[in-house]
């Protein structure tokens, strides 16, 4: 008898705190997808434009299949290991830059699905004309829209020295939080490039984790917080085999079928 009581109160235990039990069904990972642009203009970066409709659809697709968006919140506290309440099927929505079309066509869409998302915002394009405004990121945050940094003036990170490195870590976390009046807790790696030094100082400025351009689901004790993965949505994606492999949850092994049909940089 005294051997069961402890043979349930093991297994109790190891399902409670099990990592594949607190994604639901996404015992493989969690998707963080990528956009920049949602315009159903020219922009100067065709290749990162999806449009309205094409956005709207894929939305769509997503929601009729059951996912639901995740915040930062509920990323980190996965990622540390620290929550067993996620839904069945969670995504993360991302955007890097910060382009106001994020704003007119992005958002609209994204409350239409009940639909969240993070937006990783590039400190001098605060403000600037076809970029996000203060009372653009105010409203959207208001509205349970997230915001992280994506430094203060999008350059290679790996090629500063010291002094600018801190620059573009801690002014573009502080120009944020002044806006929204909220801790920014994640950081976007300008073209996805970083190294020991940006590692580090990411983390000394206070970010709780990061997020590259590597590809594919992250997954909590197979990632490192600081060097999370996402999957790019360029404008040639094709989302019909995207949204099996993501709604299949293809384990990490088969990262490969998760990268875009052609390298990408964003602004």
């Amino acid at each position: 008898m005294r051997l069961f009581l402890i043979l349930t109160i093991f297994n109790a235990f190891f399902l409670l705190n099990s990592p594949t039990s607190w994604a639901g069904n996404f015992q493989n990972g969690i998707p963080i997808l990528l956009y920049h642009h949602v315009s159903d203009e020219e922009t100067a970066l065709p290749k990162l434009t999806v449009s309205s409709g094409v956005f709207d659809m894929q939305m769509q697709r997503l929601q009729q299949s059951g996912f639901q968006t995740i915040t930062v919140d509920d990323l980190i506290d996965y990622m540390s290991g620290r929550t067993d309440h996620l839904p069945d099927k969670p995504i993360l929505i991302s955007f890097d830059d910060g382009y106001d079309d994020n704003y007119y066509n992005a958002f609209p869409i994204l409350k239409k699905y009940g639909f969240t998302a993070t937006i990783f915002m590039t400190g001098i394009n605060i403000d600037r004309p076809r970029r996000l405004s203060s009372a653009q990121i105010r409203e959207m945050s208001e509205h349970g829209i997230d915001f992280g940094a994506h430094s203060v003036t999008h350059r290679d990170m790996t090629s500063l020295p010291p002094k600018e490195l801190r620059r573009e870590t801690r002014d573009s976390k502080a120009a944020i939080e002044k806006i929204i009046g909220k801790k920014v807790r994640l950081f976007s790696y300008p073209f996805g490039l970083y190294n020991l030094a940006v590692w580090d100082d990411v983390e000394f400025a206070g970010f709780d984790g990061a997020v590259t351009t590597l590809s594919g689901p992250v997954k909590y004790g197979y990632d490192n917080i600081y060097l999370m993965r996402r999957i790019t949505i360029l404008s040639n994606t094709i989302f019909d085999d995207l949204f099996e492999k993501l709604d299949n949850n293809h384990p990490k092994t088969l990262l490969l079928d998760y990268w875009p049909e052609f390298d990408c940089e964003d602004e």
